[in-house]
């Protein structure tokens, strides 16, 4: 092969901090610049936090006019943006078969190693999914899944390649520095503090979370509810908020660029999801040894070897019940439970998954 370096195409509706954004700017920022020529092309809404990051780190970042607010803008552009970039391959993130339009567009602009990678393991419209599934399956030349879940609905059993959501695993290692500064700044010293951590919309089940938060504050006066992170449903949620009857046990902590700290604040994470591919949430809270009590609808592979699960369909009073009967971990217990996981850990660990997705880009360019 020649020293010209090899142009990537990283493609995504929209570039706010969610799940996916994450996935791509860690594998962005992984692999070798030498190597490779990164762009990727979002639609708006853009993170601020992930523009910058793209100017550290040498990586081109086109944003595309909104997909929700301007569709025929944004396929414009993206077919614009693909024409002129000469890409070698394009890597679309997704959830569902609409990205067989992208992927046509892709193909359209001459881009010869067009990549699927599914995130999620159902999609809000699946009348419009099962109607395109038949041709999206014809029009990517690679299939990549964060897991097997998320693989199995959008490809097909087992015609795919799972690609691990590479992190810094080191990064989630828990801090009793760490934990003393979050509780201080909450005020929170000697309470049990209930944590989750994701996008506030109708996937990750906040509504229910609060359900069950009723039923433990009833029983426990010193739990506290930690919920982090921003999204849609934010408004409705702070509504709920005001009318809950232990509200000022709870905190909407909003949007953070370093959770790590957080996860050592708390003493259990919950996580109540109506379906997911392979959140990375439930992976950097288990790394900090947080006992995790979650929905049954998450994929099995993200457990390191103790979660506990449960039926959202169950009331919240059962929840509850899984909750307060959890065994709550000590500090030194926190960074056992770590060490005796890190075969495990490592499959997730950037370093390794950065390697399988430069072997996955390097393979297409050679057929």
């Amino acid at each position: 092969m020649n020293n010209k370096k090899i142009k990537v195409a990283m493609v995504t509706n929209h570039f706010g901090i969610t799940g996916i954004g994450t996935v791509m700017m860690n594998y962005c920022k992984a692999l070798d610049k030498k190597k490779y020529d990164l762009t990727i092309l979002a639609g708006q809404p853009i993170s601020e936090k992930y523009e910058k990051e793209c100017l550290e780190n040498g990586i081109h970042l086109v944003a595309l006019p909104s997909r929700h607010g301007n569709p025929k803008g944004h396929y414009i552009a993206l077919w614009k943006a693909l024409r002129a970039g000469h890409y070698d391959i394009v890597h679309d993130h997704g959830s569902s078969s609409m990205m067989a339009i992208e992927l046509t567009i892709a193909k359209l602009a001459g881009v010869k190693n067009r990549i699927a990678h599914s995130h999620n393991s159902t999609c809000p419209n699946m009348k419009v999914h099962k109607l395109l599934n038949p041709y999206f399956r014809t029009v990517y030349t690679k299939a990549l899944a964060c897991g097997q879940l998320a693989g199995n609905w959008l490809f097909g059993e087992n015609n795919f390649e799972v690609l691990p959501n590479g992190f810094h695993t080191d990064d989630f290692v828990f801090s009793k520095k760490n934990r003393d500064v979050i509780r201080n700044e909450l005020g929170m010293e000697n309470q049990l503090i209930i944590g989750h951590i994701g996008r506030i919309n109708e996937q990750k089940n906040q509504e229910y979370l609060l359900d069950v938060f009723k039923e433990v504050a009833a029983i426990r006066d010193d739990a506290i509810l930690l919920i982090v992170g921003t999204g849609p449903d934010e408004e409705k949620i702070k509504s709920r908020v005001k009318e809950h009857p232990y509200r000022d046990r709870i905190i909407l902590y909003g949007e953070t660029d370093s959770p790590t700290a957080l996860y050592s604040a708390m003493d259990i994470f919950v996580f109540p999801s109506r379906y997911e591919g392979l959140p990375v949430v439930l992976l950097e809270a288990q790394i900090s040894g947080l006992p995790c009590v979650v929905s049954d609808k998450i994929t099995r592979e993200v457990d390191l070897n103790d979660l506990i699960w449960k039926s959202i369909d169950d009331t919240p009073k059962q929840w509850a019940k899984a909750i307060l009967s959890v065994e709550y971990r000590s500090e030194k217990e926190r960074i056992v439970y770590r060490e005796n996981h890190l075969e495990a850990i490592q499959n997730y660990d950037i370093a390794q998954s950065v390697k399988q997705l430069d072997k996955i880009y390097t393979d297409l360019i050679k057929m």
